[in-house]
């Protein structure tokens, strides 16, 4: 809560939201939020049969598995490098905004005050989770996102293992995932911000994942990242196409 209510403080849903239902399928806000609807059903389902430790472990799930391990993770550099109206980082503000609006609703019957106090946050000193209505989430994520999550995890064993050749920041490292039925391709977008890399591609003729070595590469003083188009710009930074637009450079 407190680093999603932290990344939410320039967000005005009225003027700086998007809708949802035209959110990229391939997307990880896409699913992110498919996620959060998902856990929606099943925790007011265990509130409802009165089965509050199912609850609990389904909200700790949630928050472990789903924001902490791959969506926070995913989305933290676009929250702090992108410019801070642009597209991209106003959907991860849409979505963050429902899930946080989630996490008040089933988090109240376990811990009222602290539900209460984020709530508030959100919606000033005069709203109360207590009496705040369900969400009824809903998500349109890709039908090929379970795939690309195993490859999501092929890809930080792989990560792992290049640590013994030296390449010890997961943003020294670029990626090259094997496709051989053309999925992955279609999520090239967010795969490297999921995996904590500088760069991923995927490739239909390599059978195996493979990490490259991208220390010789410059790298970005700004967001750190080890990207294609890092250069030296006007004023003698090194920064890529992306972070130079977000500084007027």
């Amino acid at each position: 809560l407190r680093f999603v209510l932290g990344n939410l403080a320039d967000f005005n849903p009225e003027t700086d939201g998007v809708d949802t239902a035209a959110i990229e399928p391939t997307s990880i806000d896409a699913w992110a939020l498919s996620e959060a609807a998902a856990y929606e059903e099943r925790i007011r389902g265990h509130y409802r049969d009165f089965a509050f430790r199912d609850a609990n472990s389904a909200i700790y799930d949630f928050c472990n598995d789903v924001m902490s391990a791959r969506y926070l993770v995913a989305v933290k550099d676009r929250l702090y490098c992108d410019a801070s109206d642009s597209p991209r980082r106003r959907r991860t503000q849409t979505v963050m905004r429902q899930i946080a609006e989630l996490l008040c609703r089933v988090l109240e019957p376990i811990v009222p005050h602290t539900a209460d106090e984020a709530y508030r946050s959100l919606h000033g000193e005069d709203g109360c989770v207590h009496t705040a209505m369900p969400l009824d989430l809903a998500g349109n994520a890709d039908e090929s996102w379970p795939a690309v999550m195993t490859m999501h995890t092929a890809a930080l064993k792989a990560i792992e293992e290049a640590k013994e050749r030296g390449v010890e920041n997961p943003l020294d490292a670029g990626l090259v995932m094997p496709d051989p039925d053309g999925v992955g391709v279609r999520f090239t977008e967010d795969f490297a911000d999921l995996c904590g890399v500088s760069r991923a591609r995927f490739d239909a003729a390599v059978t195996e994942v493979h990490v490259d070595d991208l220390r010789e590469s410059p790298r970005c003083e700004r967001s750190r990242k080890r990207d294609e188009t890092v250069k030296e710009r006007s004023d003698g930074t090194l920064l890529s196409d992306r972070d130079a637009e977000a500084i007027g450079l």
